[in-house]
């Protein structure tokens, strides 16, 4: 035992507390106390501490900082009384403080060895005071007020947690201070204030209290303490790793997984000693009913490890099959360890290969079933100890559900896969699809005769189109097609120049008459007729044309079979111009698609939406919005506004990107953008056989009439397309959308990403539509700003 002085707390606090000062009297009062209430013959050390205090206070006055070697023999004696007479290890991490345990003055040799050890004091998160934490010595003196002047207690137990780092400042273990006031004496300086408990638990968090409230009710200032507490450290390592991990589970949907298994390893810290032990945590994925194993992920793995390097990443090794089938503890050491022995495992040799020296896997079950393997591993020796052995017994229930949380959040995000962009059935709209399954399936339960999948419809939706087309996109293909068979008129004249030089042979002479007209065919007739033709002469008569030469010109083998690779469908040497068409239409369709997939998270982010795109030369997409599809958030007609005027940055957008990568694709390519705004909201339905939502009834079959003839539309009394390259046309019938529309507009030019030029047009009439009209914007093609 030594007397010395160290500070416990480095939090600052901007409360003082008044006459919050080292003394023995509430240690004296409890000494009378119990010699008044005990047993007679138990009198003799309360009577005798007493004395003993009262002579040192003759000749030293009254216990204070300054005076404590007086006082060394009354400090053991407390010591003496407060811990077992069995229980008298010297290591023990026991300790005498200031009333708020801010500064230890007296303890055990191992108590104040454990305060140099880089032990700092972990703060309290989330109690808020001004804007600034919440102390733990505010939050312990806190307590003691509402324990002793109102009679109740805020149910938490008081300690405050301290952890201890390495060289590295990593944490490499937890210990908990467990306070002990009973000899603290806290007095009341002005009138008590009433308080409401009601008020203070208003809005508790992850306590009883709501601590704004408390701090604005109480001031500490108003309150004075005296006396000493009776600190222990408490090694609970094992108890702040499960919390952590527990607290983890919670935040598992946001985590990368690469991220949240870095993170799981540094909590794993304090339990795994040394710095070269390694955690391994590998969650058991089934995919399509065998095993998956992401060896980004799990490429600490000894058993994955060897899977990967020996064979393909669709098969398993058949060993580690088996053992997923058997699952078991493998625990290999090459030192033996208290008596452990190591059980034998076919992996002993992969294990001993890896040069580790001591290694543990322990299969990670949940409700019966394997969730996971854990594996822990050291290349040095004794760092598995009976200590780690029992810190991770303790761990494996929380590590099992853990492990089927990660494995059930891999098959969620697999279905939300599936669901976005493989199924009609989005996320915005299953909830309806669950709530008709979910009666069908009553009504099946009650034996229904009638029972029957409704439909499934949503009434009184906003709907919003747009298409981005390639321009001449038809034409544009048609002459690629074209040229390439014209590339391969041209090879088959090339090869009969060839073999012409061997001398006029009737075969040659008769099927170069028919090349020359096939060639002055494509200047005169239609596409579809020229493909019809040249299909036609490729399939029935170059072929035989090709064999009969082979036959005839046997020295000519090679020339013919150069030019023969370019007559039919290669398509690395017959279709070479429709490749450069296909490549750059691809790429320009995943820019807008690119493009509309921001436009769409934009939408789901501020009110979720049913959202479908259809692939064409470009692509057109309906947006239905509505309180129908999202009941559960309240419907507000400023969303169709603040959506419209993002469809129209959305396809300003598209058209500068398509601009600028004009220049980059094998043969350029230009968008045209068109928005049709519908007065009104229309009900849709699901069509089961389509996969599809449709328009319902014969009021709003006009609204898809509409979306089919303008796309082709031309100006009033001009042949002008409507539809130009790096313009926006937004098409409408009805006037009373514009003054919204307007102000949309007005948003847009400030950003800058369109001219402050707009043009009102009026559009032609086509069959059964009747006085439409558009707004056309230009692309302001000098915008940069892309953020």
């Amino acid at each position: 035992m030594e007397i010395k002085k160290v500070q416990l707390s480095t939090a600052k606090s901007d409360n003082t507390y008044t006459n919050n000062k080292l003394d023995f009297e509430p240690f004296f009062k409890y000494l009378e106390s119990f010699i008044e209430n005990g047993i007679p013959s138990d009198d003799m050390i309360p009577v005798f501490a007493l004395e003993r205090i009262k002579e040192i206070e003759r000749v030293n006055g009254k216990l204070c900082n300054h005076n404590l070697s007086a006082y060394k023999d009354i400090l053991q004696l407390i010591y003496s009384l407060s811990v077992s007479l069995i229980d008298t290890d010297p290591k023990r991490y026991w300790a005498l403080t200031t009333p708020l345990a801010e500064e230890a003055f007296y303890g055990t040799e191992a108590f104040f060895e454990l305060c140099g050890a880089q032990l700092a004091e972990q703060e309290i998160q989330g109690k808020m005071r001004a804007g600034s934490l919440l102390t733990n010595q505010e939050k312990l003196c806190y307590n003691l007020i509402f324990e002793r002047f109102y009679g109740f207690s805020s149910n938490e137990h008081i300690s405050i947690v301290y952890h201890q780092l390495n060289d590295q400042g990593e944490i490499i273990d937890y210990y908990d201070l467990d306070i002990d006031c009973k000899f603290v004496e806290i007095k009341v300086k002005k009138t008590l204030p009433a308080i409401d408990i009601g008020r203070l638990s208003e809005n508790p968090s992850d306590s009883l209290f709501d601590w704004n409230t408390v701090i604005n009710s109480i001031k500490l200032e108003d309150f004075e303490l005296s006396g000493f507490s009776i600190v222990t450290f408490r090694k609970t390592s094992t108890e702040h790793t499960l919390r952590r991990i527990q607290s983890i589970l919670l935040d598992l949907p946001t985590y990368n997984y690469h991220l949240f298994l870095s993170d799981l390893e540094k909590i794993m810290t304090p339990i795994l000693k040394g710095a070269d032990t390694v955690f391994s945590l590998f969650p058991l994925f089934q995919l399509n009913g065998v095993p998956f194993f992401d060896y980004t992920i799990n490429n600490k793995s000894i058993l994955i490890s060897e899977t990967y390097a020996a064979n393909d990443k669709v098969k398993i090794n058949p060993q580690l099959a088996d053992y997923l089938k058997h699952p078991h503890v493998i625990f290999y050491n090459n030192n033996a360890m208290n008596g452990i022995t190591n059980t034998k495992s076919i992996f002993d040799e992969q294990i001993s290969k890896s040069g580790v020296k001591a290694y543990l896997c322990i299969p990670l079950i949940h409700n019966h079933s394997l969730s996971g393997v854990l594996e822990i591993y050291s290349r040095e020796k004794d760092q598995l100890n009976n200590e780690t052995m029992q810190a991770l017994g303790a761990l494996i229930p929380i590590l099992s559900q853990l492990s089927q949380d990660i494995t059930l959040e891999f098959k969620k995000r697999i279905d939300d896969i599936i669901i976005n962009r493989f199924t009609t059935i989005q996320p915005s709209v299953q909830w309806k699809f669950n709530h008709v399954a979910a009666q069908y399936i009553q009504e099946i339960e009650n034996e229904s005769t009638d029972a029957h999948i409704k439909a499934v419809v949503f009434e009184e939706v906003y709907p919003l189109y747009g298409a981005v087309d390639v321009k001449d996109s038809t034409i544009i293909r048609n002459a690629s097609i074209l040229k390439d068979f014209s590339f391969k008129v041209k090879q088959l004249a090339m090869l009969i120049d060839e073999l012409s030089l061997s001398g006029k042979h009737k075969l040659i002479v008769d099927f170069s008459t028919q090349v020359d007209q096939i060639t002055e065919s494509l200047d005169h007739i239609s596409f579809d007729e020229s493909m019809v033709k040249i299909i036609e002469f490729f399939r029935k008569d170059v072929q035989p044309f090709l064999a009969e030469a082979r036959r005839l010109f046997p020295t000519k083998l090679e020339v013919i079979e150069h030019y023969a690779k370019h007559f039919f469908t290669n398509r690395d040497t017959g279709e070479f111009y429709r490749n450069e068409f296909e490549t750059s239409l691809r790429k320009i369709n995943h820019l807008i698609s690119k493009e509309l997939d921001q436009f769409n998270s934009f939408i789901q982010g501020n009110y979720p939406s049913y959202f479908q795109k259809f692939r064409t030369d470009g692509i057109e997409y309906d947006i239905y919005i509505g309180e129908s599809i999202t009941p559960q958030e309240t419907f507000s007609y400023e969303f169709i506004n603040v959506f419209r005027r993002q469809q129209i940055i959305s396809m300003a957008r598209i058209a500068l990107k398509a601009s600028r990568a004009k220049g980059e694709l094998p043969i350029a390519l230009e968008t045209t953008q068109l928005i049709f705004i519908n007065p009104h909201s229309i009900d849709i339905s699901f069509r089961e056989d389509e996969r599809r939502f449709d328009v319902e009834g014969s009021l709003n079959i006009r609204y898809e009439i509409i979306k089919k003839r303008i796309d082709k539309i031309r100006i009033k009394r001009t042949k002008e397309r409507l539809t130009q390259v790096n313009k926006i046309a937004i098409v409408y019938l009805s006037d009373e959308i514009l003054e919204d529309l307007m102000l949309s507009i007005q948003a847009i030019y400030d950003m800058g990403i369109i001219e402050r030029t707009i043009e009102h047009l009026k559009l032609e009439d086509v069959q059964g539509i009747v006085g439409l009209k558009a707004i056309r914007l230009s692309v302001n093609l000098n915008y940069r700003d892309f953020s």
